[in-house]
């Protein structure tokens, strides 16, 4: 894991550097010395204490301790973050001859709301789960499933509640109430290690389904961002992750296809590995999509399950017939903005299909935001959603051709 780079910047922008600037600018020859002394006390124990995590990152096994242990460093985030943005205003202040002092004081204020806000999206913004509705026209559906509903959840990355299982409450009792006709999981259940979904086993068997719960593998269940001493002992923690998903009530779709049927009529949901379309990623590419189409009729309505939406337009858009695609993935970052039907994020530079549903000439695919987090165990503006998904029969109207719903 490549994390030195994140240490340096870590210990000498956001610690060392703010404490230097204030310490030279307010404390020096105008407070005692007892006081100094516990500035930089306080200092040096964010500075080695922070490096002392993320250099040992890949020594901790348990789940808990590594929330904890993002959850501290988010929290330093909260702590030193406005000072920077405090620090920032002040040298323009200075530069300017002390003639912009309103623009000094909105140094003070930035700072105060950076700081309420980074507390409030580590320890109130993640769990505050809600659910985005999405109606699907086909033209061909059966009449058997003209109306068929499908709850989608993605990326619960379960080591990120770890502290705080209870607070996922009432995520599952909202999901109770949605009596779904399908629910399928689009990949992350975990962050890193099986372990994760231990104990979790009686909130997901609570989610009902009329039919088979489907899954398919994120790339964080194949658990690649972990330094494993042996090949052995990742393949094994894979098929543990695999075997859990499983547990937790999810078949798990390999590059192959489960047909749904009712009466005389059916729909083919299929589930790819993972791939995002480069051969030199850390993951190769496991996705195949010939297997998922062996004995499937053209004419069939098609759903596909694909963890990273990268590869829809290489892919899928105009060259298969998936009437719905279904991924998750990009989290929207986990930070930025809703306004009205507009959303953006930091995720929208990368993604094309980020956050939401596009429509590609007749083909539709819904990018869900997901449900837990990466990372820094936060959000803030992108809160985590689940998707309910209304299958309908009917044309479609190509008025939103690869634009966010």
């Amino acid at each position: 894991m490549q994390i030195y780079g994140v240490v340096v910047f870590l210990i000498l922008f956001l610690v060392i550097a703010p404490d230097t600037y204030l310490f030279l600018r307010f404390m020096r020859n105008r407070v005692s010395r007892s006081i100094c002394t516990l500035h930089w006390a306080i200092c040096a124990f964010f500075a080695f204490y922070t490096t002392f995590i993320l250099m040992n990152v890949n020594n901790i096994h348990s789940p808990e301790t590594t929330c904890q242990l993002m959850t501290f460093v988010a929290t330093l985030g909260a702590i030193y973050f406005p000072k920077l943005f405090f620090c920032n205003f002040d040298v323009f202040y200075r530069l300017t001859k002390r003639r912009s002092r309103k623009f000094h004081y909105f140094g003070y204020l930035l700072g105060g709301i950076s700081f309420v806000m980074i507390l409030y999206a580590i320890h109130f913004g993640k769990f505050n789960f809600g659910k985005e509705e999405y109606t699907v026209n086909i033209a061909n559906l059966p009449d058997a499933f003209d109306g068929y509903k499908i709850v989608q959840v993605s990326d619960f990355h379960l080591g990120s509640f770890s502290n705080a299982r209870i607070r996922t409450q009432p995520l599952f009792e909202m999901l109770r109430q949605e009596d779904a006709d399908l629910v399928v999981f689009t990949g992350d259940m975990v962050n890193t290690f099986a372990e994760e979904t231990i104990g979790w086993d009686s909130l997901f068997q609570t989610i009902p389904s009329k039919d088979t719960k489907l899954g398919i593998m994120g790339n964080h269940d194949y658990t690649p961002y972990f330094k494993w001493k042996t090949t052995e002992e990742k393949e094994q923690n894979i098929q543990k992750i695999r075997n859990s998903i499983e547990r937790l009530g999810f078949q798990i779709l390999s590059n192959e296809t489960h047909i749904i049927k009712r009466g005389c009529d059916s729909i083919a949901i299929s589930g790819i590995e993972y791939s995002n379309g480069r051969s030199n990623y850390i993951i190769p590419p496991l996705s195949n999509l010939n297997k998922c189409d062996e004995n499937i009729s053209d004419s069939t309505v098609r759903i596909l399950l694909m963890h990273d939406p990268s590869i829809f337009d290489d892919s899928i858009a105009g060259k298969r017939n998936y009437a719905l695609t279904l991924s998750g993935h990009t989290h929207s970052a986990q930070i930025g903005f809703i306004i009205g039907s507009f959303k953006w994020s930091p995720a929208h530079i990368k993604f094309k299909y980020c956050d939401g549903q596009y429509y590609i000439g007749n083909q539709c695919i819904i990018t869900s935001r997901g449900l837990g987090c990466v990372g820094i165990p936060a959000r803030l503006g992108m809160n985590p959603v689940y998707e309910v998904i209304t299958l309908k029969k009917g044309e479609y109207e190509d008025k939103r051709d690869c634009k966010r719903d």
